[in-house]
């Protein structure tokens, strides 16, 4: 028995997903663009001074992290399925939390900067990445309450 084609949605067969979710999904994925792009060809102009092939490497990991999730990202937009939008979303809240507290650690900067950018990664990134994780999996769940 073969499983069951699951082609891209219509109209008819997509989730109600919130307006502010897709624009929200469309900044990650620009930001995720600009990222990659610049992880695989602008290394030294975007982290600055001389590069070693240690740090290449470095940066090379992380340019293939963010090109995975720009994939998984541009899909979820394509899609309109909560559930996996929602998982696409956990993956942004994951990595941004991550971020939210590495930045601030490896940063020369004073105390004041360092909780500075914890609350700009909150507020801009991580508490609107929880709450359109927390919408799509009730849409997940519930599609029609």
């Amino acid at each position: 028995m073969t499983a069951p084609h699951d082609p891209l949605p219509t109209s008819s067969t997509r989730d109600p997903i919130p307006r502010w979710i897709n624009a929200l999904q469309v900044v990650i994925i620009a930001i995720l663009a600009y990222q990659t792009y610049a992880a695989y060809f602008a290394q030294s102009r975007v982290y600055g001074g001389a590069i070693d092939d240690h740090l290449s490497s470095v940066i090379f990991t992380l340019a293939g992290r963010n090109a995975m999730m720009l994939v998984v990202s541009l899909i979820a937009l394509r899609r309109q399925r909560a559930a996996f939008y929602a998982f696409a979303f956990l993956m942004h809240l994951l990595r941004d939390a991550q971020d939210m507290f590495i930045v601030p650690l490896t940063d020369d900067g004073s105390t004041a900067s360092r909780v500075m950018v914890l609350v700009v990664f909150a507020l801009i990134f991580v508490v609107p990445e929880a709450v359109a994780l927390k919408k799509l999996r009730e849409l997940a769940c519930c599609p029609t309450a």
